[in-house]
């Protein structure tokens, strides 16, 4: 019915949102950590990646957070992220 429809599109935009936001916080912290380390060339590939893009998220499956030791910082997440590097690009072809 179409209440069943709304539901299912307001799910799929709420996710959506999430996803948007997700990719907005990091390239934000790579711009930030870029900019101080006065790294323009990294900026520069940055400034062409769309925070619309969820091919690095894995939207099916399941997933347990039972046995998560320490939440993992966004910061600490951003340290070992080259945008300079695309050998890890392959998984996703």
């Amino acid at each position: 019915d179409d209440y069943q429809i709304d539901q299912w599109n307001d799910c799929a935009r709420l996710i959506a949102n999430c996803v948007i936001y997700y990719n907005s916080a990091i390239l934000s912290g790579l711009v930030d950590k870029f900019e101080k380390e006065n790294n323009k060339k990294a900026i520069d590939v940055l400034a062409n990646l769309s925070p619309v893009a969820w091919r690095h998220i894995l939207l099916g499956g399941n997933y347990s957070f039972e046995d998560q030791i320490a939440i993992t910082s966004l910061d600490r997440l951003l340290e070992e992220v080259d945008p300079l590097n695309d050998e890890d690009d392959t998984e996703y072809e």
